[in-house]
């Protein structure tokens, strides 16, 4: 059990079966088996996948390969750890093109998550391409734009420009008084506004308009996932852990 609420609430983590190690002072899995689920993808079927953690010759940088059970590299993504408090993840790189959706970038991601729960890590933040916003939204990672004005071109070209549409007009009229509210200050108003345009992305992947252009993020912006987050949302994560079929779990 490990203790993940600095101020020493009950809230925890409990491992089986997934072995780690000290790896460049940190707490590292060696290997962690998973599987991608049955009919995924029609022209993929279910496989063994296997997740590890390598160092760099930066210190502070690591790699998460993934493998599948031919002994192929599927996937990669580089992560760095900053101040011990922060996990960013550089990249996720899906190898193999035909694997695209077939749930090796989840994976990984649960795999950040991992690292940053058993290290007692604050937040992920990662710098979102356009066309990966939604795939990072899906789990939980929120915009965190900070610059005011591309922050209100996301909101205008992205909410306020779809204000018929009766799945945002509440969105769309929350955009408006955010717009007109000069009663706060900078940083509340881009907490108030990178809010707005995650849920938004909330909706977008829960009406499964994701994959469609007229819905598509350009150019892209910073995004985080605090560990708060996570735990708020452990039966999410948990679900997602049982169908990578990954032996671990977030409990309280």
């Amino acid at each position: 059990m490990i203790n993940l609420d600095s101020t020493q609430t009950n809230k925890n983590i409990s491992f089986k079966q997934i072995p780690f190690q000290k790896l460049n002072g940190i707490k590292a899995f060696s290997e962690i088996h998973c599987i991608t689920p049955a009919k995924t993808l029609e022209h993929i079927p279910s496989k063994d996948y296997f997740l590890r953690i390598e160092r760099d010759y930066v210190p502070e940088k690591f790699h998460l390969e993934l493998d599948n059970d031919d002994f192929e590299n599927i996937g990669s993504s580089e992560i760095e750890l900053k101040n011990n408090k922060t996990l960013y993840n550089h990249n996720i790189d899906v190898i193999k093109k035909s694997l695209r959706h077939s749930g090796t970038g989840s994976i990984m991601h649960l795999g950040h998550i991992i690292t940053m729960l058993e290290n007692g890590m604050d937040k992920i933040e990662l710098y979102s391409l356009g066309e990966a916003v939604h795939f990072h939204s899906k789990f939980k990672f929120e915009p965190a734009i900070k610059d005011i004005q591309s922050l209100n071109d996301f909101l205008q070209l992205d909410i306020l420009s779809k204000a018929d549409d009766k799945r945002f007009n509440r969105l769309a009229k929350k955009v408006i008084n955010w717009n007109s509210n000069q009663d706060t200050s900078l940083q509340n108003k881009l907490k108030e506004g990178n809010q707005i345009l995650y849920e938004y992305l909330q909706i977008i992947n829960q009406q499964k308009l994701n994959r469609l252009r007229k819905y598509q993020i350009s150019p892209g912006f910073n995004m985080v996932l605090t560990r708060e987050k996570v735990i708020e949302n452990k039966d999410f994560y948990n679900n997602l852990f049982k169908k990578y079929g990954i032996d671990y779990e977030i409990s309280s």
